[in-house]
């Protein structure tokens, strides 16, 4: 979660960072588990059998089984172990072990947050998954990999890995990675406040498996997860409860206790329990420590420096987060690094040391490309203005040394001569720095532009034309009113229950393959789509550009929505749901605008907005429900039918009619009825 960059704000204890959900979930699903639960062979016997054993098929078992016990004691032997492993396993043609051996090396240097060596092996080790078609390998890398992405904060990337392994879980009926899929899962809901309901689905979903086959670590990660979702609502006594469980979980199992401490140390914060927090935070640091583990360090020494500002304890703070930018900066976590600068930007203004406090405000606002082109530019003129001083200056010099020449002749030629030399490599260079710094400059001007144009594209996807425009123009987009604008809702009957039996991939390709099809009709009837909110689709006719025509613009459109729902009913395409949808629409002023500064948002606010909203919660599947505003605008052009009226939330009583047939056929949807 990230924290406003302003310069002096005070940071919040529910607030601060944390790592991501499901920051080691990569634990739980690296095959290892079972093997932890049972009582681990002491790591001496091992090395015993290793010296002695004689068959190569024995050494190779056994060095994966220490690379295994020792990842994360000593992740430095855990790789030599693995190492060893792998070598032995491509002399004798083991793909399945060196697999494994790949995966372990990966996960010794996961501990000591080197993520680059994290990423090439595990790669390597699922391309050996896939070739032997080893699908628990598959779930259990694609998991990882989806993990490692999603702790660098690219949630898609994330994503995609986890649906996967999600998707070989359920081919395989392996529980607990069907627990570690569903957590991963919610990970990423957690990461939108909008989806916090559907991520806690998934949490409890994994706590229940996990509880089932009594994973210890799985049951940590679950609970942990639990935890932060009631941490973010602000219900402390239920997220204590939920971290005390992980922290239980984690200790018996040697897990991540250092993040349940830090959450625990987080919530007691967040309660104003200072005293408390700093002691589990401080207990996170001792054990992260004790791992070297300098991720975990990191994030336990942000939650300290946190709590101490909250606590007024700001130099101590300071100092605080220093530590934990260094750390940062040695494992490359922008998160943590990000956590330490604004931590230390709330410190250094708390004390009135203003300019430190701006130093670290700027380091999170260095780069932008306009101050990048106006910095490379100054940069040319300063060479250029540079140059043209020190050739005067050297014009001078010769006209010195001229005169001085003409008292000793002797040493004439050999000081000319010299001093041509210099100046000859002087301009060479001097010139080649030029224009080398032209040809940067030029590069890199295109560069801006073809990132520039990229932006550009993006915006016009979130905004229309016209506000786009603006938007560039001024910075700002004011709000509009349009007197007579109809909006139309959608959304599919029973989606709910739907969600609950259909895997996540299904579900959501079925969403897509239906909203690509409204975007196009929308886009027929010059409609203006607003957003989709889970199963319900919104749009708008009457603006940006004002026209007359827009309610039954909305009406033509909606009954192709519909029959377009019919149709995949009937045809019941490969992987599509078939759904039931309801439609309804209402006509009346709205205002319209933008609003968010990191991500935009196009929307519409007012009465004929909830009034739409309720239309279509009052109306039955495959049916157009419209309200009075619209039917009297639209009842000489199509045959409706009255329903009666309806309550709204001000009281007021609301006529409901069923749009039948248009009394005059429409060639765009000629046979749709």
């Amino acid at each position: 979660m990230a924290i406003a960059k302003t310069l002096g704000r005070k940071i919040s204890a529910v607030l601060a960072p944390g790592v991501k959900r499901a920051y080691l979930l990569l634990i739980l699903i690296l095959g290892l588990t079972q093997a932890m639960q049972a009582a681990d062979p002491p790591v001496d016997s091992l090395r015993t059998i290793l010296e002695t054993a004689k068959s190569d098929t024995l050494r190779l078992r056994t060095l994966l089984e220490l690379s295994t016990l020792t990842f994360r004691s000593d992740p430095n032997a855990a790789i030599a172990y693995a190492e060893s492993a792998r070598q032995l396993a491509g002399k004798l043609d083991d793909q399945t072990s060196l697999a494994y051996a790949l995966k372990n090396i990966g996960l010794a240097y996961y501990i000591k947050g080197d993520y680059f060596e994290v990423l090439e092996n595990w790669q390597r080790s699922l391309e050996i998954f896939e070739a032997i078609d080893d699908r628990l390998g598959i779930s259990n890398l694609t998991s990882n990999v989806g993990a490692v992405y999603f702790n660098q904060g690219d949630d898609p990337k994330a994503l995609e890995y986890y649906l996967r392994s999600l998707q070989v879980s359920e081919q395989i009926n392996d529980s607990l990675r069907i627990a570690t899929a569903l957590n991963n899962i919610g990970a990423v809901y957690f990461n939108n406040k909008n989806t916090h309901d559907r991520a806690l689905d998934y949490y409890l979903r994994a706590l229940s498996i996990s509880e089932r086959v009594n994973d210890l670590e799985a049951i940590g990660t679950s609970a942990v997860n639990l935890g932060e979702i009631y941490q973010d609502k602000r219900d402390f006594e239920r997220a204590i409860f939920y971290f005390e469980k992980a922290l239980a979980a984690y200790e018996q199992s040697g897990g991540n206790a250092p993040y349940a401490l830090y959450n625990l140390g987080k919530t007691y914060a967040a309660k104003g329990e200072y005293r408390k927090s700093l002691e589990y935070h401080r207990r996170a640091y001792t054990v992260a420590a004790g791992r070297e583990a300098r991720l975990e360090m990191a994030t336990a020494l942000v939650g300290t420096g946190q709590t101490q500002l909250l606590s007024q304890q700001i130099e101590q703070a300071a100092e605080t987060f220093k530590r934990a930018l260094s750390l940062a900066r040695e494992v490359g976590s922008l998160v943590r690094m990000k956590d330490a600068y604004e931590g230390l930007t709330e410190a250094y203004a708390r004390q009135a040391d203003y300019q430190e406090a701006f130093r670290y405000q700027s380091l999170l606002n260095s780069i932008r490309d306009t101050l990048y082109t106006i910095e490379k530019d100054n940069r040319i003129q300063s060479l250029q203005f540079k140059f043209d001083i020190e050739k005067k200056e050297n014009q001078i010099a010769m006209l010195n040394i001229d005169n001085a020449l003409k008292e000793v002749q002797i040493q004439r030629a050999f000081t000319v001569r010299n001093l041509l030399y210099a100046l000859a490599l002087f301009l060479i260079c001097t010139v080649a720095g030029v224009f080398y710094q032209y040809w940067f400059a030029k590069k890199s001007n295109r560069l801006i532009q073809k990132e520039r144009n990229r932006s550009e594209r993006i915006l016009l996807n979130i905004l229309p034309s016209d506000t786009a425009e603006e938007l560039k123009q001024n910075g700002f987009v004011k709000a509009k009113r349009y007197e007579r604008a109809t909006v139309l809702f959608t959304d599919f009957k029973r989606f709910t229950e739907f969600a609950e039996h259909y895997p996540p991939t299904e579900l959501v390709k079925s969403l897509d393959f239906y909203f690509r099809a409204f975007d196009e009709i929308t886009s027929q009837y010059e409609l203006e789509k607003i957003k989709t909110i889970g199963d319900s689709y919104m749009c708008v006719g009457g603006l940006p550009v004002i026209n007359d025509t827009n309610p039954a613009d909305a009406i033509y459109a909606a009954f192709e929505m519909a029959e377009f729902v019919r149709s995949v009913k009937i045809e019941q395409p490969e992987g599509i749901i078939p759904f039931e949808m309801r439609v309804g629409l209402s006509t009346g002023p709205v205002v319209a605008g933008v609003v968010g500064t990191k991500k935009f948002q196009y929307d519409i606010w007012g009465p004929t907005v909830n009034i739409a909203s309720r239309m279509e919660t009052c109306s039955e599947p495959g049916r157009i429900n419209i309200s009075a505003f619209t039917y009297e605008l639209i009842r000489n052009q199509f045959a409706c039918t009255y329903r009666g009226v309806i309550e709204a939330k001000n009281g007021e009583q609301l006529k409901m009619y069923f749009v039948d047939r248009p009394l005059v056929e429409n060639p765009e949807v000629a046979g749709v009825f």
